[in-house]
């Protein structure tokens, strides 16, 4: 493994020196292979397990400073708490990735906490991680999951663990904010040299290459979100700090995967206001990105921020449509708005299984509808709507069957759903991985029936809906 320093190398004024703190009688209990081979990772080779558990220091390991806006507020300062950027390792695709630990102890941003992740937290985002990337979302992957049994205190002693994270980038819109706020206006433009250099090259050549950068931010958040919407994913916490420079999802606590569908959601028990609810997950990227383009205020006019702000909604309305379109195998209707509308008022009152549903109407036969109709209270408007949009459906030029085969690959039969996390979590920290590894299978291939797993499919239990999870999650 050949790990590069580009990050650390930007000095002091960006990161501070840290490395990973082994946990106490700690192992590695999932590896990710694909991806490993994909980054030329051999885990088996003495060096490397070294390096990545902890053993042996890495010298050039940083831990990130940034800042951000959390729930609408302001902090000046934040940084990793509990991660440490080992360095970056480039893939079969000749691309740089970074290798990011979480929960491999204290760091000089970890304010008043222990630095410290627990296996409960790093197997939802080992879970999610790679549910998403499976699901075609940009997301960071998981690689590597550590357990202990050092007892790390949240409300209550659980378990330690470390999550080995990789990402095209871990530069977050709160690096941005924090120089920008702390008048570092030297490392700023280092900030933005360095991520042209490392995630937008393309426009180096351009005449404007910072302006072009920055729409390219704009359309990735723009279509990142659309996917969320089209999915039913809800992150959670939408700070600045946890929105990725480079477009991918990261930073997984307390998000979910929709299943009775409502669009005022909430999945953090701890968003007492509802401010990054599933309906103002839009809004919010939109926000973020005001945020973000603040930070530029001395390198573009104002009305040049506002033209790149511009880039936002025409983006993530004409991504979500052409996703929600393949969902309903309707890729010609003018129609499309109309009987998304009629059909998310159904879905709400019924409190209709949203990931269900688009499988089920995948499956559905021409003109035959006892499939969904059996589903729901009120039968008489959902064969309205049916029929509507039979009468769309039969436009398309590809034959009934075809066009179900291409919604079986874009309607997943299993999804990452709260109550299937909370069963493997507890089969794991009674020391059996099996569970995990059955879900994450499945997972990993979301649209393949997968008949032996047939119950990772089902609805959950009324229990299972009422879950909560929060910041500590």
């Amino acid at each position: 493994m050949h790990l590069e320093s580009n990050f650390a190398d930007l000095g002091s004024g960006f990161s501070s020196k840290t490395t990973i703190r082994p946990l106490h009688e700690q192992r590695l209990v999932e590896f990710n292979q694909t991806l490993a081979s994909f980054l030329s990772i051999d885990i088996k080779h003495p060096e490397t397990k070294d390096l990545l558990c902890g053993n042996v220091p890495i010298s050039h390991s940083v831990s990130m400073v940034y800042a951000g806006h959390q729930f609408g507020g302001f902090s000046p300062q934040l940084g990793d708490g509990r991660g440490v950027l080992l360095g970056e390792v480039r893939g079969q695709d000749k691309n740089l990735y970074d290798l990011h630990m979480k929960g491999a102890g204290l760091t000089p941003y970890s304010r008043r906490g222990d630095g410290r992740a627990v296996l409960r937290s790093s197997i939802r985002e080992y879970l999610a991680s790679e549910a998403m990337h499976a699901l075609g979302v940009p997301s960071s992957r998981a690689l590597a999951l550590y357990d202990s049994r050092e007892a790390v205190y949240r409300e209550q002693p659980e378990k330690g663990a470390m999550l080995l994270r990789v990402a095209n980038g871990h530069i977050r819109f709160g690096h941005f904010e924090y120089f920008f706020y702390q008048g570092k206006t030297e490392e700023l433009d280092q900030l933005i040299e360095y991520c042209l250099k490392h995630y937008y090259s393309q426009f180096l050549s351009s005449e404007t290459p910072l302006k072009s950068m920055l729409i390219e931010v704009v359309e990735r958040t723009a279509r990142m979100i659309a996917k969320w919407q089209a999915i039913g994913f809800q992150h959670g916490v939408m700070n600045t700090d946890n929105f990725s420079f480079t477009g991918e999802t990261i930073d997984y606590g307390p998000y979910g995967f929709m299943d009775d569908y409502d669009p005022a959601w909430v999945c953090n028990h701890s968003d007492y206001e509802g401010r990054y609810a599933f309906e103002r997950q839009p809004g919010v990227g939109l926000w973020n990105l005001n945020c973000l383009m603040r930070c530029f205020s001395k390198h573009l006019s104002k009305d040049e921020l506002v033209d790149i702000l511009k880039h936002y909604e025409p983006e993530l309305q004409s991504h979500y449509d052409e996703l929600m379109a393949a969902k309903l195998g309707l890729y010609k209707t003018e129609k499309l708005h109309a009987l998304l509308s009629f059909l998310f008022t159904i879905l709400q009152s019924e409190k209709m299984d949203y990931s269900v549903f688009f499988r089920l109407l995948s499956k559905l036969e021409e003109n035959t509808f006892s499939l969904i109709l059996d589903e729901v209270i009120d039968r008489e408007r959902m064969r309205a709507w049916l029929l509507e949009y039979c009468v769309e459906r039969s436009k398309q030029k590809a034959s009934w069957q075809d066009v179900s085969l291409a919604m079986l690959q874009v309607n997943p039969k299993y999804i990452l759903r709260n109550y299937l996390a909370h069963d493997v979590i507890v089969a794991a920290e009674n020391g059996d991985f099996l569970p995990f590894r059955r879900l994450l299978k499945v997972l990993t291939s979301p649209f393949d029936e997968h008949e032996e797993s047939e119950t990772l499919a089902q609805r959950p239990p009324e229990w299972g809906k009422s879950l909560e999870v929060s910041c500590s999650s």
